[in-house]
C-alpha cells in the first residue's frame, strides 16, 4: 500500500499540484472578498438604522446557518434563474465560500468592535469625530488586531471547505484525486495521499497562525499598543 501511495504521489504529482494550487488560490480569493463583505455586514449590523440592521443581521444569519454544500448547490443552481447572471463553476465557488466566511468574520468583527473600550468611543465623540470616522481611525484597526486569530483560523476554515467544489467539478485537488482514482483504480491510496496532503497544509497553516498570534500587539484599556 505504501509503495502504491509513493507511486501516486509521483507519477500524478504534476496532477496534484496543480490542483493544490487551484484550492488555495480559491480559498485566497474568497476569503478576501469575505473580508470586505464581512466588514461591511457587521458595520451595518451595529447601525442603528433599521433598514440597515436588519438585513444585515438576516444575512449573517443565514450565512452561518446553512451548510456550505447548501450554499454551493443554491449559488451554482439557483443564482443563474434567480439574477439573470450564468455563472461558472469557479464563480459559483468563490462566492458560496465567500458567503459562508463572511457570515463568521462578520461575527468575529463585531465581537472585536464591541471589545474596544468605551471610554475611547466616549472620548472620540466628545472631541466632535464622526461615526464612522470613529470606526475607521478608531475601533476597526484595534478590532481587526484582536480578531487576527480568529480570521486566520476562518481562512483554514475555508480552506479546508473548498473541498466540496469537485462537485460542481472546480479543478480542485479533489476533484484531481478523482480523475487520479478512475485512472488507476487505486481509491484508497489515492485519497489516503489527499489525506494526508490537506492534513499537511493545515498543519502548516494552524502552525502559522499560531506564530503570528503570538507577535500580534496588544492595546491597554485606551487604546495604547504595548
Amino acid at each position: 500500500m505504501w509503495l502504491s501511495m509513493w507511486r501516486v504521489l509521483t507519477d500524478y504529482s504534476g496532477i496534484l499540484l496543480r490542483g493544490l494550487g487551484v484550492t488555495i488560490e480559491l480559498s485566497i480569493i474568497s476569503m478576501a472578498l469575505a473580508l470586505v463583505v464581512g466588514m461591511v455586514a457587521c458595520l451595518a449590523s451595529l447601525s442603528h438604522l433599521r433598514v440597515l440592521r436588519y438585513p444585515a443581521t438576516l444575512y449573517v444569519e443565514f450565512c452561518r446557518d446553512t451548510p456550505i454544500l447548501v450554499q454551493l448547490i443554491w449559488v451554482h443552481f439557483a443564482w443563474p434563474g434567480l439574477f439573470g447572471v450564468k455563472f461558472t463553476a469557479w464563480d459559483s465557488a468563490v462566492v458560496a465560500l465567500a458567503l459562508q466566511s463572511s457570515g463568521y468574520l462578520a461575527e468575529e468583527f463585531r465581537a472585536g468592535i464591541e471589545s474596544i473600550d468605551k471610554g475611547q468611543v466616549e472620548a472620540s465623540q466628545s472631541l466632535g469625530m464622526t461615526w464612522l470616522r470613529l470606526m475607521r481611525r478608531i475601533v476597526v484597526p484595534q478590532a481587526v488586531i484582536r480578531m487576527m486569530p480568529g480570521i486566520l483560523n476562518q481562512f483554514v476554515t475555508c480552506l479546508k471547505s473548498t473541498s466540496i467544489v469537485s462537485i460542481i467539478a472546480v479543478p480542485d485537488l479533489m476533484y484531481q484525486a478523482g480523475l487520479i482514482a478512475s485512472a488507476t483504480f487505486q481509491p484508497m491510496q489515492v485519497y489516503t495521499v489527499i489525506a494526508l496532503v490537506y492534513f499537511l497544509l493545515v498543519l502548516i497553516i494552524s502552525f502559522a497562525v499560531r506564530q503570528a498570534s503570538k507577535r500580534l500587539p496588544r492595546f491597554g484599556s485606551f487604546g495604547a499598543m504595548s
